[in-house]
């Protein structure tokens, strides 16, 4: 949506496009560490014919033939049908919901921080699956649960009528359908890595499938969100959304996801191995105690001071916490893009009701109705993201990652300050429509955030040691999307402090006389403290390694080398680059 590209710059939570690539998964880890043949060549390094050049029929069905059919239909009820247009419908329709209860703009940004906290939790959900097991089983169980909570809190929304419901048990229950969505997006990854791992050569082709299948699905969402929000209101979708996510329970009662039954023995060792990383255990710990924190506070304080506070104390607890156990290249990434999400503050909440307002609310503004701002916008908004993937890879995948970072940036920015010119309403006096300049936005900006996506996915593939991929992803991605949250949670208290509190009420002007500089904050502080960090960002180009394969991710860290357990460690993981800068070509190895 216009006006979003400033916000959450780097945050991997999922969306409703092809670059919902939110949380960062074990997929690319699996395709950059691809095996070698016997004359050392990458069994990946070029797309199989399964990939490219055949019939989606011969396609499918050679993904069959190497995966099984039972992984596709589960790939294509949960990442597909459920996140890639469930989600992205809901996501459509949860602003108008707020709206219907005449929710403050910033209380809206403290809400949404609450409501997206499960994407947060990954990392404890993971860990919970690995070593407590139900019946001897990771997944299956795991996924029954959150279906049932996420069906019953759908149903909630959608047949209780609003003055039997608070808006508090509303937040409650759209918080209940996101663990739904984070917990079998989780659990599903996890399964199609393990299929992946077994056959690597194909691993393109499967990935094709899943992020293919969720942009089209994701597409279909935006189209036809628009016109069912105008029509019947915004609890209707979380009526129709009760049918896909009870739908999981089909392919997970058919044993679809091929479980074995873990035995006594197979769970202690597990559980031994993870007791061996205790510091990333901790840091999983960590997250959710933050996450609950924050969910709290959201729910029992209706003050954005307090919020922000709390927030804040939590981005420190984080930033210390991660900075103290990681090793150092790690660490210092993490610290950019945790501050670097944190600092853009978002003012999405008030954003909204700019753009959607009728004249009787506010007769100077857009007035966009839900067909045009949902299903114009959100469509073409898609398309371009797939343009932005595209460009990405033609002409950005050679570039380094400190001039990528602030090339993009520099971009975000600029069009930030279209946004400011808008809130001020100078276009109108320039005789630009609105229409016109939020079209021109939407082709833009998604091109431009998933120019800063990419990159951060890339590197933190490279980031993560061997044999850590997927924990290490989900603490990072977790990372990330909690900057944002507490972005949130920052950009309801400049709202505050502004004076922007519109609600949806009949002559609030006034409330957004003030919008256009707290866009302009939010806009230009990512740029500056970007800037002043780049040196946290390794310059190194794409294609080149970054840790040792012996490496782990705690390997020379401050909490090592204080108690004096791993100064050799210390030595490696900060000269862990193992391809210089001099040496990497990025015309022969591109990302």
């Amino acid at each position: 949506m216009p006006g979003s590209t400033k916000q959450r710059c780097y945050s991997e939570e999922t969306t409703s496009t092809a670059a919902t690539l939110a949380d960062i998964d074990v997929e690319s880890r699996l395709i950059h560490r691809c095996p070698s043949d016997e004359n050392g060549k990458s069994c990946c390094s070029k797309p199989s014919a399964s990939s490219w050049g055949c019939a989606p029929r011969d396609w499918l069905n050679t993904l069959s033939d190497h995966f099984g059919h039972r992984l596709l239909v589960t790939l294509f009820v949960v990442q597909h049908v459920q996140k890639g247009f469930t989600s992205s419908l809901l996501d459509a329709a949860r602003p108008y919901l707020y709206k219907s209860y005449g929710t403050p703009a910033p209380q809206v940004q403290v809400y949404n921080s609450v409501v997206s906290l499960p994407w947060d939790m990954k990392p404890m959900i993971g860990l919970l699956s690995d070593v407590l097991p139900i019946g001897g089983y990771h997944k299956g169980p795991y996924m029954v649960g959150a279906c049932v909570f996420g069906c019953m809190a759908c149903l909630l929304v959608a047949l209780l009528p609003q003055h039997l419901v608070s808006i508090a048990a509303v937040v409650i229950c759209l918080c209940c359908t996101n663990l739904h969505f984070s917990t079998c997006d989780l659990l599903s990854e996890a399964n199609y890595a393990e299929k992946i791992q077994k056959s690597p050569k194909h691993a393109p082709a499967l990935l094709t499938y899943v992020w293919f299948g969720m942009t089209l699905s994701g597409l279909a969402a935006s189209l036809f969100s628009g016109s069912l929000i105008e029509s019947v209101g915004p609890r209707t979708p979380y009526l129709i959304a009760a049918l896909p996510i009870i739908a999981t329970l089909i392919p997970v009662g058919m044993g679809f996801l091929e479980e074995q039954k873990q035995t006594g023995q197979d769970v202690q060792e597990t559980r031994t191995r993870y007791c061996e990383q205790w510091e990333v255990c901790m840091l999983c710990f960590l997250m959710f105690g933050c996450s609950v924190v924050l969910f709290c506070c959201g729910l029992i304080f209706e003050d954005p001071v307090v919020n922000a506070i709390v927030a804040m104390i939590i981005a420190a607890v984080v930033l210390i916490s991660f900075s103290l156990v990681l090793s150092p290249l790690i660490a210092k990434f993490n610290a950019f893009v945790l501050v670097s999400n944190i600092v853009c503050l978002s003012t999405s909440g008030a954003s909204f009701y700019f753009y959607t307002d009728t004249p009787a609310q506010y007769p100077e503004g857009p007035n966009f109705q839900p067909v045009f701002y949902n299903t114009v916008v959100g469509t073409l908004g898609s398309i371009c993201s797939l343009a932005g993937i595209y460009f990405y890879q033609r002409y950005l995948s050679s570039w380094k990652y400190r001039d990528l970072f602030l090339f993009t940036q520099m971009l975000a920015s600029a069009l930030g300050s279209l946004d400011v010119l808008m809130f001020a309403r100078v276009n109108v006096k320039l005789g630009v429509p609105d229409h016109l300049l939020v079209l021109g936005l939407s082709v833009f900006e998604p091109i431009v955030r998933q120019w800063m996506q990419m990159p951060s996915i890339v590197i933190l593939s490279h980031l993560c040691p061997e044999g850590m991929e997927a924990t290490m992803y989900a603490l990072l991605a977790g990372c990330s999307n909690l900057g944002g949250t507490i972005s949130s949670n920052l950009g309801a208290f400049l709202l505050d402090r502004m004076g922007c509190l519109p609600a949806g009420k009949i002559r609030e002007s006034a409330q957004f006389e003030n919008l256009w500089v707290a866009a302009a904050i939010s806009t230009v502080l990512p740029l500056l403290v970007q800037l002043v960090s780049l040196g946290l960002i390794p310059d190194a180009y794409q294609n080149e390694r970054l840790v040792h394969d012996r490496s782990d991710a705690t390997a020379g860290s401050l909490l090592r080398r204080w108690w004096g357990h791993d100064r050799e460690g210390y030595a490696d993981a900060t000269n862990s680059q193992v391809d210089s800068p001099e040496h990497a070509d990025p015309e022969k190895d591109g990302v």
